[in-house]
């Protein structure tokens, strides 16, 4: 019912705290999710010439955005900036003419940038459209962009962007591509580190990006946690794995998948709802010396149950949620300390200011109605008797050697025959237990202290609950919900259900595959008598050939085991060598069959296995098979000896061929020299030694 922006979720707010030495202080802390907290929600877009179509789809939705965020809460504002990347080469092309218009001529666009912030925070949505519709596209050479530049100074700009204090501020990241960290501003030759502060100027525009590296991712995750910011990732498909990975290392961080043309911008009204988890930041000290206040049993009380740790996930509108924590010193603090707690995501914070009390309220005490037996003084707390006279109200007289008899006599230990145990004083047969800061010492005889109790995690008691030494002397009296001899067992069976997505069975604890002990899930054997493995039991158990290959290899002194390992860690098996007991009887099936290679001597050896009682037994035969290699020396030189011989074998055969072939032709000559066959004729240039000649003009007759 409070007004718009004026809600606490936080209570208390401011803690005094008086911690004694050695007597813990228990701090309670409760969160109520409000009605119309503040919201600031700085949309960051990605305004590359890949992100074109982005740009139209938050044009067309919007107005629809900011009336979807106003259902979660009245007091809305809406902030819109774009980047792209540094304007240096290798990033853009330097090319004068690319430079006005990195895009094509048909489709010009504007010049590149790092980063604009296009509009403050406000609550007009009507000025928010007008925003986006005003802007336009760019482009730049590289895949990766300059997002970690932007969203630095988004975050750093406080009074540029408008951030309120008392608000949730969510910062909607869109991109779909990836990003430059620390020391790719090398490649521009820009090598000054990134030093976090704000650099936009009047117009919005972050004129610091060719000089500065990007920043570090985490230097930014630094910045966003001191800054109360809760990134959402909207990004596509093609680089939802890279943001999930950096969402890993954001607190309250949330990574939403875009669609091919980014249509369902609505999905960050949903990822906003995915920030129903309160989880609270290491506690830090602001003054004073940390190391002489220790924090511990840090448990949450959430509406599923009590978990360990200071988180709390499902926490919506309305709902109340406790957290408590130990506050704990072992001496007297110099100077008061102040401790701050803070949840991931939100403004509030809550102050502890400690101081030691180490003085006894001395004066506040009445003195005895016997005034200390008229033989001493009442001073702070207790009676100082007068020379002679002991016991707590000095009621014991010295001088009475009968009644000092009996006196040692009451405060003697009849077990050990010891006064008091020597852990106090006997007056007037009674021991008074001698105490100390640390340590406090009680019982009839002072046999009982509260450090003589078993110890969980180096603690007394599991340093939760008290050592009731007066009750059973040693024994711990757990407080409801825990048991054991150190109170080190939990008896919540919250801590073994498993919520995951990918939860075998998130209804039964431990995925129905173990038991909850002490708050842990201890696994069940499988039918093939292996274990579940995994902090859930969510993980099947490998085959039992696996399993107990170490233990089988003992058999032969092989394996990860050493002889004493083989003792220790196969006490559950029962294994005996083939040729010497055959347990297995015919009429009962072998449970397993199984073969191994043993990495020491590539040898193969088989193993049955049968579980009988409870017992697992392992039958071993006793002879392994191991694989024979040839020497290499040898097949070299057999390799060498058949290259030689096929070469040879080769030219016997070419010669072989070639002599059958002179024979051959041989004998054809001889043939034919014996049967000549002699041809006349006349020789071709031979000439006659006349010559005829005729006139042409002769004419017979004539």
């Amino acid at each position: 019912e409070s007004a718009v922006g004026t809600a606490t979720q936080i209570r208390p707010q401011i803690i005094k705290a008086q911690v004694r030495p050695g007597d813990p202080l228990n701090i309670e802390l409760s969160f109520k999710q409000a009605e119309d907290y503040p919201v600031d929600l700085y949309y960051l877009l990605d305004l590359s010439k890949s992100m074109e179509n982005d740009l139209n789809s938050l044009r067309a939705l919007g107005r629809e955005l900011g009336m979807s965020m106003q259902n979660i809460t009245r007091d809305f504002r809406l902030g819109f900036g774009s980047f792209i990347d540094k304007t240096v080469m290798p990033y853009i092309s330097t090319v004068p003419a690319k430079i006005k218009n990195p895009c094509s001529d048909k489709a010009p666009c504007v010049p590149t940038y790092s980063f604009h912030n296009d509009l403050p925070l406000t609550p007009e949505i009507e000025a928010f459209v007008t925003s986006v519709n005003n802007v336009t596209h760019s482009s730049n050479l590289d895949n990766p962009e300059g997002g970690l530049d932007a969203m630095m100074q988004a975050i750093v700009c406080k009074e540029s962007i408008n951030w309120r204090k008392d608000a949730t501020h969510l910062l909607v990241y869109s991109t779909d591509a990836s990003f430059h960290y620390a020391g790719d501003g090398k490649l521009g030759g820009i090598v000054l580190p990134n030093d976090g502060r704000c650099y936009l100027n009047s117009k919005g525009h972050y004129y610091n990006a060719n000089y500065m590296d990007y920043p570090s991712i985490g230097h930014l995750v630094r910045k966003i946690t001191s800054h109360s910011i809760q990134p959402i990732f909207a990004v596509t498909s093609n680089v939802i794995q890279t943001y999930t990975n950096l969402q890993k290392m954001i607190p309250k961080s949330v990574v939403g998948e875009l669609s091919g043309d980014s249509s369902n911008i609505q999905l960050i009204q949903d990822a906003y709802n995915d920030t129903e988890r309160i989880r609270w930041a290491p506690i830090h000290w602001v003054t004073g010396v940390a190391s002489e206040v220790s924090v511990s049993s840090q448990t949450a009380h959430c509406l599923d149950g009590s978990v360990p740790g200071l988180q709390c996930d499902g926490v919506k509108l309305g709902n109340v949620v406790n957290f408590t924590f130990t506050l704990s010193t072992e001496k007297c603090l110099t100077s008061p300390v102040q401790v701050i707690v803070s949840p991931y995501g939100y403004n509030e914070v809550v102050t502890i200011n400690v101081e030691s009390l180490c003085d006894c309220q001395c004066e506040e005490t009445e003195a005895p109605t016997n005034n200390c037996s008229g033989h001493g003084n009442y001073q702070c707390g207790s009676c100082v008797c007068e020379s002679g006279f002991t016991g707590l109200d000095c009621s014991c007289d010295q001088k009475d050697v009968l009644g000092i008899e009996s006196y040692l006599a009451n405060c003697t230990d009849p077990t050990t025959g010891v006064v008091c145990n020597r852990g106090g004083e006997c007056q007037c047969g009674s021991c008074i237990c001698t105490q100390y800061a640390n340590k406090k010492i009680d019982g009839k005889y002072c046999e009982c202290d509260n450090t003589s109790c078993k110890r969980a995690g180096g603690k007394v008691c599991n340093g939760t609950w008290i050592c009731m030494g007066k009750c059973d002397c040693g024994d711990c009296i757990c407080e409801p919900g825990w048991k054991g001899k150190a109170c080190e067992c939990t008896l919540e069976q919250a801590l073994c259900y498993d919520h995951s997505d990918d939860a075998l069975d998130s209804t039964k604890p431990c995925n129905g595959n173990g038991e909850c002990e002490c708050g842990q899930c201890v696994c069940k054997l499988s039918q093939g008598g292996a274990k579940f493995r995994g902090q859930y039991c969510e993980t099947k158990p490998l085959v039992v050939c696996d399993i107990h290959r170490d233990c089988i290899q003992c058999n032969w002194h092989t394996g990860n085991y050493n002889d004493t390992e083989c003792k220790t860690q196969c006490m559950g098996l029962f294994i005996s060598v083939n040729r010497k007991r055959l347990f297995i009887s015919v009429n009962r099936k072998r449970l397993q069959e199984c073969r191994f290679t043993d990495l020491s001597d590539d040898c193969t050896y088989q193993a049955n296995f049968e579980e009988i009682d409870g017992i697992i037994m392992v039958e071993v035969e006793p002879d392994k098979v191991c694989k024979t290699y040839a020497n290499p020396v040898y097949i070299i030189i057999g390799i060498i000896a058949a290259i030689v011989g096929i070469g040879l074998a080769i030219l016997l055969i070419w010669k072989l061929l070639t002599s059958i072939k002179d024979a051959r032709e041989y004998k054809n000559f001889q043939k034919e020299s014996q049967n000549p066959k002699w041809q006349g004729g006349e020789n071709p240039i031979f000439k006659k030694a006349t010559s005829t000649f005729k006139n042409p003009m002769y004419s017979a007759g004539k």
